[in-house]
Order: structure tokens, then C-alpha cells, then sequence
């Protein structure tokens, strides 16, 4: 499995992390039954000048194929960045000190014993601006110590004199005629 990751060109750096851990490609498995360049015997005569060519290469082409590989990595984490920062939702209402707030439970999301209880917690006061979207939270005169980030908190709005339209069973007004439907 190594051997496959550390062969294979990478998208990020264009080079394979062999290549620019050892400074030559890899020789595989299959080099040893396919006459390759790197398989090739080399003369006893020209033994010595062979080896010291084959370095300089390795060596002088290294630095400019690290040079390369950092270039493209800081492409590649501009463009990381640019599609994270995408994904972000709008910063258009900022929480602001002394807020009315609603704290999402992501451990009940995960449960499914919990099904039908509330998924938000609070209502709570912001506390504290933190910067990077991260608020510190209150309850009464009781801070928090859990750090809440913007994502996870929502503006809690009081509904003042609330009555839920429930309909009385048995009247007319919750049967249905089949006639009507028809």
C-alpha cells in the first residue's frame, strides 16, 4: 500500500513523494522483468563516470524539483482555501453582545433515542465576542465554558401571548367530507 501511495504522482505537488524524498523514481517490482533504464547493467569501464553523471543529474534537478512542488502546493492551498471559504456560510448577522441566543445539541443529532427532544438549547445571552465567528455564552449570571461557534448558534425570537392552533376533535371542522373530495 505504501509503495502505490509513494508512487503516485500527486496532485498537489505533481511529483511523486518518492522522487522527492530519494531524488529518482522509484524502481518497481516489474523493473526486474522489463529491461528498463534503471535496469540496465552498466559497463565495468565506464562504471565510475556512469555513477558520477547519474549523481550530478539527481543532484543539480532536486532543488529545482523542490522549487516546483512548493509552487504547486501554494497553489493548491490558495485554491483549498478559496473552495473552504465557499463552503462558509454568509457572515450577515453577526451576533452582538447581550444577544438572546439558541445553542444547537449536536450530540442529539447523532442519537437516535432522543428522537423527538429538543434540538436547541437556551435561550442564552452572548457573553463575549471572540473573533473567528466564536462566541463565549451566558446563562443568567453563568458563563459558559464551552467556546460556541457561529454555526451552531441561531437568534432566539420570544413569542409573545402564543397559542397553538390545535383542532377539537369531533367537530366539523377536522372531518373530511368524502363528497368534497370526489
Amino acid at each position: 500500500m505504501l509503495l502505490a501511495y509513494r508512487t503516485l504522482k500527486q496532485d498537489t505537488t505533481k511529483h511523486t513523494p518518492f522522487n522527492l524524498t530519494y531524488r529518482r523514481t522509484a524502481t518497481l517490482p516489474i523493473s526486474f522483468t522489463v529491461e528498463t533504464y534503471s535496469a540496465q547493467p552498466i559497463n565495468e569501464n565506464n562504471f565510475q563516470e556512469t555513477l558520477q553523471r547519474k549523481a550530478y543529474t539527481l543532484l543539480s534537478t532536486l532543488e529545482e524539483k523542490r522549487r516546483i512542488a512548493a509552487t504547486h502546493i501554494e497553489h493548491s492551498q490558495a485554491r483549498q482555501k478559496e473552495w473552504h471559504d465557499d463552503k462558509l456560510s454568509p457572515v450577515t448577522n453577526e451576533f452582538k453582545i447581550g444577544n438572546k441566543v439558541l445553542l444547537h445539541r449536536t450530540k442529539a443529532e447523532k442519537q437516535w433515542s432522543g428522537k423527538f427532544e429538543n434540538k436547541w438549547d437556551g435561550p442564552f445571552f452572548i457573553h463575549e465576542v471572540l473573533g473567528n465567528r466564536s462566541y463565549k455564552l451566558r446563562l443568567d449570571n453563568k458563563i459558559l465554558a464551552k467556546v460556541a461557534h457561529r454555526d451552531h448558534l441561531k437568534h432566539y425570537h420570544f413569542r409573545n401571548n402564543f397559542e397553538p392552533l390545535i383542532p377539537q376533535i369531533g367537530t366539523h371542522s377536522s372531518l373530511v367530507n368524502p363528497e368534497d373530495i370526489l
